[in-house]
Order: C-alpha cells, then structure tokens, then sequence
C-alpha cells in the first residue's frame, strides 16, 4: 500500500527532494529545471497511473512520482546505463518502501528503442521526459548550417563533458522529423513512437522553451496529441551555454517573412519583463561572458487525440 502524500509534511518533502546521491555528470534535484518538471508531475493526475520515464537520469523523478503523486509503478531507461544503476540505488536509499514499484530497463536506451522497453510502453499510462532539444554542436550538417549563416560556436562548446549526451542530440539522425528544424526532432521521435507503441498513453514533457511555447504546442498537435501547458518557471541560463543554434535560426528566416512564425524567447530579467531575441541575447554574452540571461522552462502535457 502506497503513502497517501496528502499526509506528508512540506519540509519532509523538501528534505527528502534534494537528497539523493548527484555525481557530476547528472542533473542536481535543486536544478530549476527539476523542480519545474516536478511541480508539472505534481498536477499531472499520476495517482495509480504506470508511468514510463525517459531519461531517468538519478531517479528522483522516479522517487517523487511514486512518493508524492501516487503513481502505482514506474519503468524507465536512460541513454547513460549508469544512470540507471544510480536511480535504482537512491531509490532504495531515499524510500525503500516504495523501491519494489520501479522497474527499470538497464543498459543504454535511445529514446523507447529497444524490445525491453517497447515491452514497458505497452503497459503504460503516461510516457514523462526530459530531453535535449539542442543539436550537437559537432553534427556536421549542423555545422555546415551554422556557418552559412555566419555564426560562430561558443568557446568550448565541443568539448564533450560526462553529461554531453544529457543535453544535445544527434541531428543528423533525425532530419526526417519536421520540428528537428527548431531542435525538437528527438522530441517528435519520441511523441510518434508512443503514440504509435501506446496510443492511449498521455505524454507530460519538460521543455525549454527559448524557441517559445506556441512551436511546441504545434509539435504536439502535428503528432496527435492536445497541449496543455501545467508548469512554467523563468530560471537562470547557465553561464557558458551555447546558443548559437537559436542565432542561426534567427538569421536563417531573416528577411523571408517567417521571422514572426519563429521569435527566440529570452529575458534579462528574473521576472521575464524584458525579451531578447536570440541574437540579442548572444551580443550581450559577447560583452560579458558572465551576463546573466533568463528563459522559461515548461511542462507540457499531451492528451492522444482520438478521431
């Protein structure tokens, strides 16, 4: 029998958020980004659900799905295999009663890719990920897009640390994707490959929403899913990240009167009063590599649309 979380005080959950094992190449549960995707999960109706997460990462998804929100069981997977290793770990550790419910799928898995964990999917009610959404910066057809536009990549933006995979995507591999074009290809993969494995699941994503939210909501839509956004934060763009891949999109529509059908979003305020475009964004990074520069992060959950 699972906790009832209603009964759990706020400080306990706090404590209990922030405290499993983070190695340098994962995600911090204090990351903005986390705490977003766990206020979504929070409105996300997960109670007695199975859920399916993609990207495990250190499993305090996992651990905060199953002791917070009720959910009844969850699979997962991670393209990183020792992630996997870990979330079981902190499971155990963090809330062992609860540690019989998470089924993982070991080895490294690209996005539903493999027997093991199609064989999850179809036992699943709600698909959770966060994914990259940032091409990798050695693609070389991203490349050769970047430089026809004349835009330089940041310093160090190749250097490939543990958590590389964590934040960009092989773009190449997913040109046949419409939405690859704006960075979403590895998301729109994963949207056609559930809805065609569990057409009934309901998917609830973490975006970061610098091409804005209203080009997300088309992915969702092109792909058979209702949008609806249930979290949204305003956080602190780490200082060093390369945003070159949204200048290039920016100068690419300039001057074909699409510029408005794609409009970057960034802020340099806390309170998200004070847009940027991308380019903007970037010249104020070349004046000072330490400026800090905001951008909304969102939850945007998919409801299969059904003819």
């Amino acid at each position: 029998m699972l906790e009832d979380p209603a009964k759990e005080s706020s400080e306990t959950h706090r404590r209990y958020a922030n405290t499993p094992e983070t190695p340098d190449f994962a995600f911090d549960p204090e990351d903005p980004w986390t705490q977003t995707f766990q206020e979504g999960l929070a409105r996300a109706d997960l109670r007695g659900k199975t859920v399916y997460e993609v990207g495990v990462g250190t499993g305090i998804n996992v651990a905060f799905i199953l002791r917070n929100c009720g959910a009844a069981r969850v699979y997962g997977s991670d393209l990183d295999p020792r992630l996997v290793v870990l979330a079981e770990s902190n499971l155990r550790s963090l809330s062992p009663q609860h540690a019989a419910y998470f089924e993982p799928v070991h080895g490294s898995v690209s996005l539903i890719d493999t027997d093991a964990a199609r064989a999850k999917i179809d036992k699943t009610d709600v698909v959770i990920a966060c994914i990259p959404q940032v091409g990798e910066p050695s693609d070389e057809r991203l490349t050769a897009f970047r430089e026809a536009q004349s835009v330089k990549l940041a310093k160090g933006a190749e250097d490939e640390a543990e958590d590389h995979i964590a934040h960009y995507y092989p773009w190449s591999l997913f040109d046949e994707y419409p939405y690859n074009s704006v960075g979403l290809g590895l998301n729109e993969a994963l949207m056609r490959r559930v809805r065609q494995q569990a057409p009934h699941a309901q998917l609830v994503m973490n975006f970061g929403c610098r091409i804005g939210t209203e080009i997300i909501c088309e992915c969702f839509e092109a792909n058979g899913y209702k949008p609806e956004k249930i979290a949204s934060k305003i956080v602190l763009q780490h200082a060093g990240t390369d945003i070159s891949f949204f200048v290039t999109l920016e100068k690419a529509l300039s001057g074909t009167n699409l510029e408005k059908q794609l409009v970057c979003k960034f802020y340099s305020d806390p309170d998200g009063k004070k847009p940027l475009s991308a380019t903007e964004a970037q010249n104020l990074i070349d004046m000072d590599p330490e400026v800090a520069l905001y951008h909304e992060v969102a939850v945007i959950r998919g409801i299969p649309i059904t003819n």
